[in-house]
């Protein structure tokens, strides 16, 4: 994260000086979660001239400030919306009632293939992911509340097959790219309809 890069130049163990390209992933993103401070200190040290990238799925307000101080001449690939994943899934619904959740939720990821579920908090990926365990599948949890070590082996595991259902917040599933997932479950409700798009894409 901005602030993790942050702290280590402050502490010495690297420097910016001799960057010659940056750049950043999920700009939206990294503005919703309040790291532009931290973002635009970090892009203050890398020298000019270099090459910079920003991949944003809006250019809107602190991402827009963002490419007119940082970026000179800077050229726009955009990804049609009309072409976007998100508009080739399927988006189903199920209504059901809070004693039959976890249930439903075991019998949906235990099918075969890669599952990412989706809960809002750490406390819910544990309990969740006990649940899915518990109900024979196998699943863990990824969530901010885990060291780097863990959330690395565990998306490892899921990467290589060893867990077929990955439960996870928001925040610990941004910028995991995982090919092949079969199925995106949304046991907590996303909290806007960015959030469900970052999910579902």
């Amino acid at each position: 994260t901005p602030g993790r890069l942050r702290d280590l130049i402050n502490r010495g163990a690297c420097s910016l000086e001799k960057v010659q390209i940056a750049i950043l992933d999920e700009a939206d993103q990294m503005a919703d979660l309040g790291f532009m401070p931290e973002v635009t200190e970090l892009l203050d040290q890398v020298p000019a001239g270099g090459q910079r990238m920003l991949f944003s799925a809006t250019l809107e307000n602190e991402i827009d400030a963002l490419v007119k101080r940082y970026l000179v001449n800077p050229v726009a690939h955009e990804v049609d919306a009309a072409q976007g994943a998100v508009t080739t899934m399927s988006h189903h619904i199920l209504i059901v009632k809070p004693r039959d959740k976890a249930p439903v939720t075991a019998a949906i990821a235990s099918r075969k293939g890669r599952t990412i579920i989706f809960v809002r908090t750490q406390l819910g990926a544990d309990r969740v992911a006990e649940q899915l365990r518990d109900a024979g599948v196998k699943a863990d949890a990824l969530h901010g509340g885990m060291t780097q070590g863990a959330r690395t082996r565990v998306l490892a595991d899921f990467k290589d097959g060893y867990v077929n259902a990955l439960v996870a917040t928001d925040v610990a599933a941004r910028g995991i790219h995982v090919d092949g997932i079969d199925l995106v479950l949304n046991v907590d409700p996303a909290g806007d309809h960015k959030d469900y798009l970052h999910r579902s894409g």
